[in-house]
């Protein structure tokens, strides 16, 4: 994209954050990868690859994360691409950064793609944005913040705050690079987001906890890891939450959706301490990925939500 050009507008409906499939020496799998594709991509509105969350991006080698992103990019197609750029370094992050700018181009895909970054991670909430609009200036991608206080907490101790301060978000929110917010917190504090945004009405917000979202839809779509168990059911869902007018003449319909949501929500919470773990053995039970290994540092599956899911997932039916 050009300077000029007009940036893309971030889908609305639901972002799927991919796993990373990886084989035993701990590099991207790529035949499992593929097929992870081939079965979200038709239902996503958008694609998440390598997240602090489900995707493992903060674990994973740089050479990892670029190979991820040409993958990504060469078999999405048209469904829009949300990668992560976060490194452990400002320096770092630019690097990916620039990878992304550099690998899109050269595929010229006609699929948007938008940065991804965890600030917070490598960087304090003081100066950041003036951080940002050095980093931004030469890229010309739209670029969808990431506020998850779980995982900052992890590097706590460098910095602070775990979530963007309010007046930060605001000036963050007047740099025109920046499309969005990815959250998971508190409402209090993501209403106030919403608030200091205020002047910028194109301003996208993507609810990144998946209980949140199914007991209080709003927001422009859900981020969500758990619907490569079940995309069909997740895009039923998510589509209903966010236009539950399209449902007004169908009580029928309505209570199947009712119960529908139910079990998705048993699932969000199934998964919601250890998603990763836990839907990585999924998959690998489904025959989508060949394995469930984790990259080092990922948070090993409760053995008992490891038992109970494959009943769960029986207990939707397929998901066709």
């Amino acid at each position: 994209m050009s300077p000029a050009a007009h940036p893309p507008s971030p889908p609305q409906g639901l972002i799927i954050d991919l796993v990373t499939p990886l084989s035993a020496d701990g590099r991207l799998d790529r035949e499992s990868l593929s097929r992870l594709l081939a079965r979200v991509a038709p239902l996503a509105d958008g694609l998440l690859a390598g997240s602090p969350l489900a995707g493992e991006g903060l674990d994973l080698p740089l050479a990892t994360r670029r190979e991820l992103l040409s993958q990504v990019l060469a078999q999405a197609g048209p469904v829009p691409v949300f990668f992560c750029i976060t490194g452990h370094t400002p320096e770092a992050t630019r690097e990916l950064a620039e990878a992304v700018l550099k690998e899109s181009r050269s595929r010229k895909s006609a699929a948007p793609v938008f940065l991804t970054d965890l600030p917070l991670w490598y960087h304090g909430n003081r100066g950041l944005p003036q951080a940002y609009q050095a980093l931004l200036q030469d890229l010309h991608l739209p670029l969808i913040l990431l506020n998850f206080p779980e995982v900052v907490r992890r590097r706590a101790a460098l910095f602070r705050h775990r979530n963007l301060r309010t007046t930060v978000f605001k000036k963050l929110a007047g740099l025109a690079p920046i499309a969005g917010l990815i959250y998971r917190g508190e409402m209090r504090r993501f209403l106030n987001y919403h608030h200091a945004a205020a002047r910028r009405p194109g301003l996208v917000f993507y609810e990144a906890d998946e209980v949140n979202f199914l007991t209080r839809p709003g927001g422009w779509g859900v981020v969500s890891a758990g619907a490569q168990l079940l995309p069909h059911f997740w895009r039923q869902g998510t589509r209903a939450c966010l236009h539950p007018e399209e449902m007004a003449d169908d009580p029928e319909g309505r209570v199947a959706l009712f119960g529908l949501t139910r079990q998705l929500l048993h699932l969000a919470r199934l998964c919601r301490r250890t998603p990763t773990a836990l839907i990585k053995h999924a998959l690998a039970a489904q025959g989508v990925i060949a394995n469930s290994l984790t990259a080092p540092g990922t948070p090993p599956g409760d053995p008992s939500h490891m038992e109970e899911l494959p009943a769960l997932l029986s207990s939707l039916g397929t998901d066709r």
